[in-house]
C-alpha cells in the first residue's frame, strides 16, 4: 500500500522531530563530567585525606561524593572503617574509565579492593551510580582534577 503524499510527508517530518529532540536524551556522551552530577567533590589526594576518607562523617549530601586520587596506578583497596554511611565505589582507571563499582558496607573492616590497577576512586551514596544511570565501562572526564 502506498502512503499519500501529504501524510508520507507528515510521517516524514513527525519523525525527523522526534529523532532530533528525543534521540540525544538516549545516546550517552563520550565522557562524564561529574560537575554535572555531583554539586561538591571533594578531592583526597594526600595519605592523610585517602586514609581518613568519608569516616566519622554522620551525613553525605545527595549530590555529593569524595574523589580519591593517588599519586601512581597500582591496585589499590578501601574499608569502612569507622564509616557508618552506605556508599558505593567506584575504582577508576588512569583514562578515565570506570572499572568496577562495589557496595561498600558501613563499618567493615574487610577491604574492597580494585581487580586491576588504578589511579581514582569514586565514593558516593549508595545507589548515586545506578540513580544517574552511570555503569562499569563508563568514561569520567577527568579535566576538574586540573583545577584543584
Amino acid at each position: 500500500m502506498i502512503m499519500p503524499a501529504p501524510l508520507r510527508n507528515f510521517v516524514l517530518k513527525f519523525l525527523s522531530l522526534f529523532f532530533l529532540f528525543y534521540l540525544p536524551a538516549f545516546i550517552k556522551a563520550d565522557e562524564i563530567l561529574l560537575e554535572n552530577y555531583l554539586t561538591d567533590i571533594e578531592i583526597a589526594n594526600t595519605f592523610e585525606e585517602r586514609k581518613n576518607g568519608l569516616m566519622n562523617r554522620a551525613e553525605l549530601k545527595p549530590n555529593a561524593g569524595m574523589f580519591f586520587i593517588w599519586d601512581k596506578k597500582k591496585i589499590q583497596c578501601m574499608w569502612m572503617k569507622n564509616t557508618s554511611l552506605e556508599l558505593n565505589i567506584a575504582f577508576i582507571s588512569n583514562q578515565g574509565e570506570i572499572l568496577e563499582i562495589f557496595d561498600m558496607i558501613p563499618f567493615s573492616v574487610e577491604s574492597i579492593c580494585s581487580s586491576r590497577k588504578v589511579k581514582y576512586a569514586l565514593e558516593v551514596n549508595k545507589n548515586w551510580f545506578k540513580e544517574n544511570s552511570i555503569n562499569v565501562g563508563d568514561k569520567i572526564n577527568l579535566s576538574f582534577i586540573n583545577d584543584q
